[in-house]
This record gives C-alpha cells, sequence and structure tokens, in this order.
C-alpha cells in the first residue's frame, strides 16, 4: 500500500466504507493516524480494521479532517449530514486523493498522470498505462478505474502512476499536483450531484487548478466546455481535436492518421487504422490524448504506436467479444449514458441495438443522426417503454426486458455482416450492482454462440 506518513498522529475520520474508504483506513492506520470509521451499512463497518465510531454522534472539534468517499454528496441536491457538521466545526474535508498527495514526497522519484472527462477515461487510463509499460516503465494504474490509489504497491525510481478521476473525485480533492492532466472532453452528466452544468465544468476544473504551472495541461477542445477550458488555464497546454483540423496541437485526419499540427502545417506521426481496440472517432480522441502523454514522458512516435498497435482494449467499453457466422459482438456495457453509445452507434453499421436500463435520460435525440444505423433494437429495464416511444417510426423495436432475452433475440435474428451491440445508454442500477455486472451477463448470454454450441 502507500502510506501517508504526514498524517501520522492526527485524528482523522473516514466516511464511506467501500473500495476507497476501506483502502484509506488500512492506509492511515499504516501511517500511525488515529481513524475514525464509519459507515450506514453495518456489513461495511464490520469489515473495516478498527472500531467503528459513530460520525453523526462524535464531537468533531477534535477532528483534524474528515475523508469522504467519492459519492458523498457535497453539494446536491444537498450537502451530507456530516459534510454540514464538518463545515460547521471547521473540519477539513479531503479525498483520497490529498492523501496520495501527501504521500509523494516518501515515494521514489515518479511521474503522475491524471485523466478526467465525461467519456473515454477508462479506456484512456488503460492505454496509457499500456504504453508506459511497453515502452520499458514501471507503471500503476488507479483511481476510478477500479484500485483504490492507497491499495498500489510504491513504484520503483522513475514509475508512472496513471490515476482515473470522476467529477466527485476531482470535487473532494485539495492537493493533487499532476505532472500531465487529461480533460478528454465534458457533456452533461451528473448534474443531478453537481447542480447544473457550471457545477460539473467547475469539479473537472479543479484537476487543473491543483496543477503547477510547468506541468502539463492535455485538454480537448471538440466541445464547448473544453475549448473554454483550454482559453483560461494558464499553464503549458496542448489542445486535442479530433474535428477540427484548424487546431494547433494533436488530432487525427479523417482516415485515421495521427497527426501533430503547428501553424496549420500537418505531421503524420502513425495510424490507427485497422486497429480493432482503437475502432472510432472517440478512440481516435482517446489515442491522441494518449500520445501527447507519450511525448511529455519521452518516448518516441514510433515507440508509442508500437503500444498501441498491441493494445488489448478495455472491457466492458466497445470489447469485441468475437463472432458467429459472421455476426460481430461488442460488448459496451460501459456506455452509461447518451453521449457514450453515440460514439458506439457511429463506429458500427447495420446495427441489431440492444439498449436500455435506468435513464439518465429518455431522449434519444442526440442518437437521432445514428438510427440509419440501427436495424432493430431490442429494449431491456425501467427505459423500455420510453425508449420504444422514442424510437417509434424510425427503428424496429422489440421489448425483451433482461439481457438475456434481448441477446437470444438479437444472436436469432442476426444476418452475416451485422453487429450486435450492447451499448445500454443508461446506468445498470436497475437489474445490476454495477456496469461490470451487466457487462459479465451479457458476455454470459452470448458465451453458447460464440462457442459455437448454438448456431
Amino acid at each position: 500500500m502507500i502510506v501517508p506518513h504526514a498524517y501520522q498522529g492526527k485524528r482523522i475520520g473516514v466516511f464511506g466504507l467501500a473500495r476507497t474508504g476501506l483502502a484509506a483506513v488500512r492506509a492511515l492506520l499504516a501511517a500511525g493516524a488515529h481513524v475514525w470509521a464509519w459507515d450506514d451499512d453495518v456489513a461495511r463497518r464490520k469489515a473495516v480494521p478498527c472500531p467503528a465510531i459513530d460520525l453523526y454522534d462524535a464531537d468533531f472539534s477534535g477532528l483534524d479532517a474528515l475523508m469522504l468517499a467519492p459519492g458523498v454528496p457535497l453539494h446536491h441536491p444537498q450537502p451530507h449530514a456530516l459534510v454540514q457538521k464538518a463545515r460547521a466545526a471547521g473540519v477539513p474535508l479531503i479525498g483520497d486523493m490529498d492523501l496520495f498527495d501527501s504521500a509523494r514526497q516518501d515515494l521514489p522519484a515518479h511521474k503522475l498522470v491524471a485523466v478526467t472527462g465525461t467519456n473515454g477515461k477508462s479506456t484512456t487510463v488503460a492505454l496509457i498505462h499500456h504504453m508506459v509499460k511497453a515502452c520499458g516503465r514501471p507503471a500503476a494504474l488507479g483511481g476510478n478505474i477500479g484500485i483504490p490509489v492507497l491499495d498500489l504497491d510504491p513504484l520503483p525510481e522513475g514509475g508512472v502512476y496513471v490515476f482515473e478521476l470522476s467529477s466527485f473525485q476531482c470535487d473532494l480533492t485539495h492537493s493533487l499536483d499532476a505532472d500531465v492532466a487529461v480533460l478528454l472532453n465534458i457533456t452533461p452528466d451528473h448534474l443531478d450531484r453537481h447542480g447544473d452544468m457550471a457545477g460539473y465544468v467547475a469539479a473537472k476544473r479543479r484537476l487543473f487548478e491543483m496543477q503547477s504551472e510547468a506541468h502539463l495541461a492535455v485538454i480537448g477542445v471538440d466541445d464547448a466546455a473544453g475549448r473554454q477550458m483550454a482559453t483560461t488555464l494558464p499553464q503549458n497546454l496542448v489542445p486535442v481535436s479530433v474535428r477540427d483540423e484548424r487546431v494547433d496541437g494533436v488530432g487525427m485526419t479523417p482516415d485515421g492518421q495521427l497527426v501533430e499540427r503547428k501553424d496549420g502545417a500537418a505531421k503524420v506521426v502513425g495510424s490507427l487504422q485497422g486497429l480493432a481496440t482503437l475502432r472510432g472517432r472517440h478512440n481516435w480522441q482517446n489515442a491522441a490524448a494518449a500520445y501527447v502523454v507519450g511525448r511529455q514522458l519521452g518516448f518516441s512516435p514510433n515507440a508509442i504506436m508500437a503500444a498501441f498497435a498491441d493494445f488489448p482494449g478495455l472491457a466492458h467499453r466497445c470489447e469485441v467479444l468475437g463472432q458467429n457466422g459472421g455476426v460481430l459482438v461488442v460488448n459496451d456495457s460501459k456506455a452509461t449514458n447518451m453521449e457514450a453509445t453515440a460514439t458506439a452507434l457511429a463506429a458500427y453499421d447495420k446495427i441489431l441495438w440492444i439498449a436500455g436500463g435506468r435513464a439518465k435520460s429518455t431522449d434519444l435525440s442526440p442518437l437521432a443522426q445514428f438510427f440509419p444505423h440501427i436495424r432493430h433494437a431490442y429494449l431491456i429495464g425501467e427505459a423500455a417503454a420510453d425508449f420504444a416511444k422514442a424510437l417509434d417510426g424510425h427503428v424496429p423495436v422489440t421489448q425483451c426486458g433482461t439481457v438475456d432475452v434481448a441477446s437470444q433475440k438479437a444472436m436469432a435474428d442476426a444476418k452475416p455482416g451485422e453487429t450486435v451491440l450492447f451499448s445500454p445508454a443508461c446506468a445498470s442500477f436497475d437489474q445490476f450492482s454495477d456496469f461490470e455486472a451487466r457487462g459479465e451477463a451479457f458476455r454470459r448470454s452470448l458465451a453458447p454462440f460464440l462457442s459455437g454450441e448454438r448456431a
């Protein structure tokens, strides 16, 4: 684990004892801190390696800081009761990234790459992590992608930590100075937690406000929020655009060539054509951002492109599961909003689309331009009826209820040259614990088809 020795002897509350909170408790105890740990879930309280202390009743006057798990509301729909209590007592609110940042001075010399954005974060950090290792440097991957940063083992000298940060984590963090900070894109998401688009953008911006001006910001400028942010940050900055060939920075040509642009001239540095795990314009943006990171870390263009060529891809994000009888099967369970699904629909044609779940929005207009790509839709979960109304007159629909039924119907209807695409455009929580469990259910339901057991 990574131990935040600066907290030795301090009294730290930890609220929220799932993966991130539990890792923080272990690390703080190892540092010699006095930990007050609490969770509303009794089972989680029993799993913590120290006596649980009810923070609702505790006297906060003796507390040096309160560490919150990323899911605890700071602002909307209203601040959590413990957030209000801490603010009233003048107790600093921190996140696990702050604990990591405090430990950096004790770690061997290293670099930190932090990535945020609405869509593409997980693919991008996985690609950067793969690239760093392929180029011969030690690397560790953590944060919102699943491994709490404090559970990572310290890297040897020259290592690179690669972190994915959600807007919740950015909102909680006060002292994370990334050597390279990346913003991929910003589209409306989690507005129930941030209040409005301005609050959501402000949370993402925090990652860059914590940076030293000498460090590098990599900003996707293909959306209005990213363009605006790129004009106001004081630090060194490289824009990334896969849509506007006038942008000086790094981008793509329409035929999949990765280019460096300066003063209107473009230099081709490699090609993403034919790379199945980096297919589609959304993955071009991910790769362009990762390329900038690689160059900042000192890797050659040839070494970076070689790493891209053998990138295995990310589970549940446009993950090609296989083919049967000329039918391609793609698992995009990680697509929990319209923008993520739009990128998947843009990447394929002749699609049998499996969608639905707990909707963040039932307005399918952001997907309308891709309706001609969809031959048939198979709808599941709470959103099924609303999605059917939105698709009426545009795309044929079959109501299926569950992933298993939808998968079986789609494969039975599929013809050679078509793609069965599971890209829900919804959260998973109506039927599953998370998008990973949903994706695994899809994988299991298709296993007989992909193994050849069923025609």
